[in-house]
């Protein structure tokens, strides 16, 4: 999911100047509260509320949303299962998530850290401050996630590229050929009554066409 248009610097990077948040808890007097929270945080923050997960699901495939809040405990599934969901939305995947827990439920928030939540809080004990540093940093979190992966990408393409280009070379082509035909003599050598036993035509045929004069193209 890609960021607003419109942006604000924070303390680690941009981040939306109007905040897309979507709010999932069961309870109607809990998600009130963690709006007016929401309203606290000195953030322009414009919730949409949903109490299940039939609503949160209908929510994250009709549109993108920069943080989505999660309450753990559920009616139906569990605050685990809605962020599964959410990473493998083509809209959501890459929104900043918050799980929100009960007191003394660390093993939760733990768990739900390594599958890649990007920060928790406990419910009871939620401030507008634990809030908005939680906002902040969440989306920090996952914007930074998306700048590395968008690194990974471009890195393993130019690998690609190099590769290809490379192979292209007839004298790169001819050492992969000889490399190729050096191992499959190994593989003789150790097991020459198996190897003697299958039909090798397709192997020099290919071997063939890469040392021929045919542009050898790497795929």
């Amino acid at each position: 999911m890609s960021l607003p248009a419109t942006v604000m610097e924070s303390e680690g990077g941009p981040r939306p100047e109007r905040i897309k948040a979507l709010l999932l808890d069961d309870s109607t007097f809990d998600r009130a509260r963690i709006r007016r929270l929401s309203d606290k945080t000195r953030l322009m923050v414009d919730v949409t509320e949903v109490c299940d997960m039939t609503q949160m699901k209908e929510a994250v495939a009709r549109e993108g949303f920069d943080l989505i809040l999660i309450d753990y405990r559920l009616p139906q599934g569990d605050g685990l299962e809605v962020l599964d969901f959410i990473q493998q939305s083509a809209l959501n995947r890459d929104a900043a998530t918050i799980m929100i827990t009960g007191n003394g439920d660390m093993e939760t928030a733990v768990t739900a850290m390594r599958n890649g939540c990007h920060d928790f809080l406990t419910k009871e004990a939620m401030t507008a401050e634990q809030l908005r540093f939680a906002m902040v940093g969440a989306m920090e979190a996952a914007a930074n996630r998306r700048a590395l992966a968008a690194q990974s990408r471009q890195q393993r393409e130019v690998i690609r590229a190099g590769l290809k280009d490379a192979l292209m070379d007839r004298e790169v082509q001819g050492a992969v050929v000889a490399l190729f035909r050096n191992e499959v003599s190994k593989m003789a050598q150790r097991g020459p009554v198996a190897y003697a036993a299958q039909d090798h035509s397709d192997l020099d045929a290919i071997l063939a066409t890469l040392g021929d004069d045919d542009e050898f193209i790497f795929r």
